[in-house]
Protein backbone atom coordinates (compact mmCIF):
# COMPACT_ATOMS: atom_id res chain seq x y z
CA UNK A 1 0.00 0.00 0.00
CA UNK A 2 2.94 2.47 0.63
CA UNK A 3 4.45 1.68 -2.42
CA UNK A 4 1.27 2.68 -4.52
CA UNK A 5 1.44 5.71 -2.61
CA UNK A 6 4.69 6.73 -3.52
CA UNK A 7 4.16 5.71 -7.32
CA UNK A 8 0.76 8.35 -7.15
CA UNK A 9 2.62 11.21 -5.60
CA UNK A 10 5.31 11.10 -8.48
CA UNK A 11 2.83 11.28 -11.29
CA UNK A 12 1.45 13.82 -9.67
CA UNK A 13 4.39 15.46 -9.74
CA UNK A 14 5.61 14.87 -13.16
CA UNK A 15 2.24 16.33 -14.31
CA UNK A 16 2.68 19.51 -12.24
CA UNK A 17 5.92 19.76 -13.69
CA UNK A 18 4.44 19.29 -17.63
CA UNK A 19 1.92 21.82 -17.08
CA UNK A 20 4.56 24.52 -15.92
CA UNK A 21 6.33 23.64 -18.79
CA UNK A 22 3.26 24.17 -21.23
CA UNK A 23 1.98 27.44 -20.03
CA UNK A 24 4.03 29.98 -21.73
CA UNK A 25 3.70 27.94 -25.40
CA UNK A 26 -0.11 28.52 -24.34
CA UNK A 27 0.26 32.15 -23.60
CA UNK A 28 1.50 32.68 -26.62
CA UNK A 29 -1.03 31.11 -28.47
CA UNK A 30 -3.88 33.43 -27.00
CA UNK A 31 -1.80 36.69 -28.38
CA UNK A 32 -4.67 37.93 -31.18
CA UNK A 33 -3.40 37.36 -34.75
CA UNK A 34 -1.80 40.30 -36.30
CA UNK A 35 -3.53 42.73 -38.90
CA UNK A 36 -1.78 41.42 -41.88
CA UNK A 37 -2.14 37.88 -41.20
CA UNK A 38 -5.94 38.40 -40.78
CA UNK A 39 -5.81 40.30 -43.82
CA UNK A 40 -4.12 37.45 -45.81
CA UNK A 41 -6.65 35.07 -44.27
CA UNK A 42 -9.44 36.52 -45.36
CA UNK A 43 -8.41 37.02 -48.76
CA UNK A 44 -7.82 33.07 -48.92
CA UNK A 45 -11.17 32.16 -47.98
CA UNK A 46 -12.96 34.39 -50.65
CA UNK A 47 -14.10 32.57 -53.85
CA UNK A 48 -11.97 32.40 -56.69
CA UNK A 49 -12.57 34.98 -59.39
CA UNK A 50 -14.39 33.95 -62.80
CA UNK A 51 -12.80 36.81 -64.69
CA UNK A 52 -11.01 35.39 -67.55
CA UNK A 53 -7.08 34.97 -67.18
CA UNK A 54 -5.63 36.43 -70.57
CA UNK A 55 -2.09 37.40 -71.45
CA UNK A 56 -2.62 40.59 -69.66
CA UNK A 57 -5.60 41.89 -68.32
CA UNK A 58 -6.98 38.42 -66.95
CA UNK A 59 -3.58 37.72 -65.15
CA UNK A 60 -3.43 41.81 -63.29
CA UNK A 61 -6.94 41.47 -62.58
CA UNK A 62 -7.01 38.04 -60.62
CA UNK A 63 -3.86 39.48 -58.83
CA UNK A 64 -5.35 42.43 -58.00
CA UNK A 65 -8.37 40.64 -56.56
CA UNK A 66 -6.67 38.32 -54.45
CA UNK A 67 -3.79 40.62 -52.68
CA UNK A 68 -6.08 43.67 -52.31
CA UNK A 69 -5.95 44.35 -48.72
CA UNK A 70 -2.11 43.14 -48.67
CA UNK A 71 -0.29 45.92 -46.70
CA UNK A 72 2.68 45.62 -49.62
CA UNK A 73 0.92 44.02 -52.57
CA UNK A 74 2.90 42.11 -54.67
CA UNK A 75 3.68 43.46 -58.36
CA UNK A 76 1.65 41.22 -60.77
CA UNK A 77 3.55 39.31 -63.20
CA UNK A 78 4.23 41.24 -66.36
CA UNK A 79 4.22 38.72 -69.46
CA UNK A 80 6.20 40.14 -72.59
CA UNK A 81 5.57 38.80 -76.34
CA UNK A 82 8.86 37.97 -77.29
CA UNK A 83 9.64 40.22 -80.55
CA UNK A 84 10.10 38.04 -83.44
CA UNK A 85 13.85 36.86 -84.15
CA UNK A 86 15.16 38.77 -87.00
CA UNK A 87 15.31 37.05 -90.61
CA UNK A 88 18.56 35.45 -91.40
CA UNK A 89 19.32 38.23 -94.85
CA UNK A 90 19.01 35.30 -97.80
CA UNK A 91 21.15 35.47 -100.60
CA UNK A 92 20.18 34.38 -103.75
CA UNK A 93 22.14 32.75 -107.00
CA UNK A 94 21.82 32.61 -110.60
CA UNK A 95 24.03 30.27 -112.63
CA UNK A 96 25.34 32.51 -115.74
CA UNK A 97 27.25 30.05 -118.11
CA UNK A 98 29.59 31.92 -120.47
CA UNK A 99 29.75 30.56 -123.98
CA UNK A 100 33.01 28.74 -124.34
CA UNK A 101 34.44 30.17 -127.79
CA UNK A 102 34.53 27.37 -130.60
CA UNK A 103 38.65 27.99 -131.68
CA UNK A 104 38.19 28.59 -135.85
CA UNK A 105 40.45 25.91 -137.43
CA UNK A 106 42.27 27.16 -139.90
CA UNK A 107 41.84 25.05 -142.89
CA UNK A 108 45.01 23.71 -144.26
CA UNK A 109 46.09 25.47 -147.79
CA UNK A 110 45.12 24.25 -150.76
CA UNK A 111 47.82 22.40 -152.96
CA UNK A 112 47.70 23.41 -156.09
CA UNK A 113 48.16 20.20 -158.57
CA UNK A 114 51.12 20.86 -160.36
CA UNK A 115 50.23 19.87 -163.88
CA UNK A 116 52.35 17.75 -166.01
CA UNK A 117 52.81 16.50 -169.82
CA UNK A 118 50.44 13.55 -170.79
CA UNK A 119 52.70 10.04 -171.53
CA UNK A 120 54.42 10.54 -174.68
CA UNK A 121 52.68 8.33 -177.41
CA UNK A 122 54.89 6.17 -179.06
CA UNK A 123 53.00 5.67 -182.87
CA UNK A 124 49.93 3.84 -181.30
CA UNK A 125 51.95 2.97 -178.30
CA UNK A 126 51.42 4.81 -174.59
CA UNK A 127 53.15 3.42 -171.20
CA UNK A 128 52.20 4.52 -167.91
CA UNK A 129 50.63 3.61 -164.20
CA UNK A 130 47.24 1.43 -163.99
CA UNK A 131 44.96 0.38 -161.05
CA UNK A 132 42.44 -1.57 -160.64
CA UNK A 133 38.32 -0.92 -160.00
CA UNK A 134 35.49 -3.26 -158.99
CA UNK A 135 33.56 -3.36 -162.10
CA UNK A 136 31.28 -1.53 -165.05
CA UNK A 137 27.80 -2.14 -165.33
CA UNK A 138 27.07 -4.99 -167.20
CA UNK A 139 30.55 -6.25 -167.47
CA UNK A 140 31.16 -7.99 -163.88
CA UNK A 141 33.17 -10.76 -163.91
CA UNK A 142 34.50 -10.18 -167.23
CA UNK A 143 38.45 -8.65 -168.01
CA UNK A 144 37.90 -5.59 -169.32
CA UNK A 145 39.38 -1.87 -168.92
CA UNK A 146 38.54 1.89 -168.70
CA UNK A 147 40.68 4.50 -170.45
CA UNK A 148 41.13 8.30 -169.48
CA UNK A 149 38.84 10.59 -171.97
CA UNK A 150 41.89 11.70 -173.55
CA UNK A 151 42.81 7.82 -174.95
CA UNK A 152 39.31 7.36 -176.15
CA UNK A 153 37.60 6.33 -172.66
CA UNK A 154 34.05 6.10 -172.71
CA UNK A 155 31.16 3.76 -171.01
CA UNK A 156 30.02 1.25 -173.47
CA UNK A 157 27.13 -0.89 -173.06
CA UNK A 158 27.13 -4.54 -173.65
CA UNK A 159 28.34 -5.39 -176.02
CA UNK A 160 31.81 -3.63 -176.62
CA UNK A 161 32.91 -1.98 -179.36
CA UNK A 162 36.46 -1.75 -179.15
CA UNK A 163 39.55 -3.52 -177.80
CA UNK A 164 43.14 -2.93 -176.83
CA UNK A 165 45.98 -4.50 -175.84
CA UNK A 166 47.89 -4.32 -172.85
CA UNK A 167 50.90 -5.64 -170.99
CA UNK A 168 52.59 -6.00 -167.93
CA UNK A 169 54.18 -9.39 -167.13
CA UNK A 170 51.96 -10.64 -170.57
CA UNK A 171 49.87 -8.99 -172.82
CA UNK A 172 45.87 -9.59 -172.90
CA UNK A 173 43.46 -8.20 -175.68
CA UNK A 174 40.79 -6.38 -173.63
CA UNK A 175 37.85 -4.57 -174.22
CA UNK A 176 37.28 -0.68 -173.51
CA UNK A 177 33.56 -0.66 -171.72
CA UNK A 178 34.34 2.68 -169.23
CA UNK A 179 35.98 5.93 -168.53
CA UNK A 180 38.24 7.20 -165.69
CA UNK A 181 39.65 10.95 -165.08
CA UNK A 182 42.78 8.95 -163.72
CA UNK A 183 44.45 12.18 -162.51
CA UNK A 184 45.12 12.51 -166.07
CA UNK A 185 47.56 15.64 -166.75
CA UNK A 186 48.68 15.64 -162.93
CA UNK A 187 52.25 14.10 -161.25
CA UNK A 188 49.51 11.45 -160.38
CA UNK A 189 48.13 10.70 -163.77
CA UNK A 190 47.93 6.95 -165.11
CA UNK A 191 46.74 5.38 -168.25
CA UNK A 192 44.09 2.81 -167.36
CA UNK A 193 41.42 1.47 -164.92
CA UNK A 194 41.56 -2.27 -164.78
CA UNK A 195 38.87 -4.71 -163.78
CA UNK A 196 39.68 -7.24 -160.90
CA UNK A 197 39.88 -9.95 -163.89
CA UNK A 198 41.87 -7.99 -166.04
CA UNK A 199 44.29 -7.69 -163.45
CA UNK A 200 45.16 -11.04 -163.07
CA UNK A 201 44.99 -11.45 -167.20
CA UNK A 202 48.14 -9.49 -167.51
CA UNK A 203 49.91 -9.32 -163.79
CA UNK A 204 51.44 -11.55 -161.26
CA UNK A 205 51.40 -9.19 -158.55
CA UNK A 206 49.15 -8.98 -155.25
CA UNK A 207 47.02 -5.97 -156.38
CA UNK A 208 46.02 -5.64 -152.77
CA UNK A 209 49.26 -5.44 -152.11
CA UNK A 210 50.65 -3.49 -155.14
CA UNK A 211 47.75 -1.26 -156.20
CA UNK A 212 49.53 0.04 -159.08
CA UNK A 213 51.64 -1.59 -161.99
CA UNK A 214 53.64 -0.34 -165.34
CA UNK A 215 51.66 -0.99 -168.20
CA UNK A 216 51.63 -0.37 -171.83
CA UNK A 217 48.82 0.20 -174.16
CA UNK A 218 48.77 -0.60 -177.66
CA UNK A 219 45.64 1.55 -178.85
CA UNK A 220 45.56 0.24 -182.49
Amino acid sequence: MLELLRRVAVLIILSAVGIGLLAPVATRSATPISAVTAQLLRAVERPTSSAPRTLFAGRERSARLTLAEVAQPVAAEALAVASALPTPASLSFSAQFAPIPTPRSTPAPKQRTRSVAPPPMIGDTISGKATYYCCSRGYRGQAVVALPGALGGHYDAPPAARYVTICADRCARLPVVDYCACYWGTANQKVADLSLEAWAAISDGDRRVMGVVRVTIHLG
